[in-house]
């Protein structure tokens, strides 16, 4: 199934395995819940390669209040804290990132965040955008990607088309966003410049009237989910947590991932309900044996998060894991960067 789920807790225990048998997600997402020491998530990690087909395993750790591996390696500073000290320290928290991904298994890291910093923004506030000038975000996202690479980590840009001059937090309600065309066009330059270089996108809940839907969000848009996978590079297209309050008015979760990726999306992330798992997925092959554009969609969306799933394998069993004292020296480095 096209589907990046999240896991209870920190051991896969034969219920959940079942499930995950007959789910048989794309992807897993690994959250603080899931974390308690190096070996136990390395542990984890193991009883997850062991499912067929294997799912890749991805964690959001872009830095500041967004650090799921707290509890191991301590704090990183926020991509703001170290978009001011330089390229440098932007360079040294993505390989910070992507060091401690690699030594736990994990392939590939949600982040960078490239929305542009705004007066009043959400992120901006919370210090996870890396600057307000598109031209400098390009440079600071691809020096952060760089850190990642260099563990074979990849990683994935967010949050498309934009949530910097929104001052709403989507894990709560859903804003529309009312940029005039060309601040619109300056944020999609930023994803456009990384598209050929980072290989997935984030899609933000959002409604985004400029870009051709008024009324849906970009998330379940098929106009702007489209925009996102036209970019250079054709990049795999991840809707955002589909459980997040700014989806409340559309449906319930197997509705919304039906209409996630009925708009196109390639992937869809479900990050706690995995008691519902099961109800997506015969929902899902319900509509599928019905439906043959439905039928069609699940194939290619499946089929894309297939080859997904193998490139960031592939790529990171080409590196050799570090071990945990070169992990916590990378974190300090990242932390003595940003000053």
């Amino acid at each position: 199934m096209p589907l990046v789920v999240g896991l209870p807790g920190p051991v896969l225990d034969d219920r959940q395995r079942r499930v995950l048998e007959r789910v048989q997600p794309s992807g897993v997402i690994l959250f603080a819940r899931n974390i308690e020491t190096t070996e136990q998530t390395r542990t984890l990690a193991a009883a997850l390669r062991e499912l067929e087909p294997q799912p890749f395993l991805c964690a959001d750790l872009e830095g500041g209040m967004v650090n799921r591996l707290e509890s191991l390696w301590g704090e990183l500073p926020t991509p703001a804290a170290a978009a001011a000290a330089g390229r440098r320290a932007v360079r040294a928290l993505g390989e910070a990132a992507g060091a401690a991904c690699r030594s736990l298994g994990i392939q590939l890291d949600l982040a960078p965040v490239v929305d542009l910093d705004c007066p009043g923004g959400c992120l901006g506030g919370q210090g996870r955008c890396l600057g307000s000038d598109a031209e400098r975000v390009v440079v600071l996202a691809r020096l952060f990607n760089e850190g990642l690479q260099e563990w074979g980590v990849s990683g994935c840009t967010k949050h498309f088309p934009g949530l910097g001059a929104v001052g709403a937090d989507t894990h709560h309600e859903l804003p529309v966003l009312e940029s005039a065309p060309a601040e619109l066009e300056r944020q999609l330059a930023v994803f456009a410049a990384l598209g050929t270089e980072i290989p997935a996108v984030m899609m933000a809940h959002v409604v985004v009237p400029g870009l051709g839907d008024a009324e849906r969000p970009a998330s379940l848009s098929r106009a702007v989910v489209e925009r996102a996978a036209t970019l250079p590079g054709s990049p795999v297209v991840l809707s955002d947590d589909i459980e997040m309050g700014a989806l409340t008015g559309w449906g319930e979760l197997p509705q919304r991932v039906v209409a996630a990726l009925a708009a196109r999306s390639h992937g869809v992330l479900v990050c706690k309900a995995f008691d519902r798992l099961d109800d997506i997925a015969a929902h899902l092959t319900e509509l599928a044996g019905a439906d043959s554009k439905i039928s069609g969609r699940l194939v290619e969306a499946a089929a894309r998060m297939g080859t997904l799933r193998v490139e960031l394998c592939q790529r990171a069993a080409a590196v050799p894991a570090p071990d945990d004292e070169t992990v916590a020296q990378l974190w300090e480095q990242a932390r003595r960067e940003a000053g």
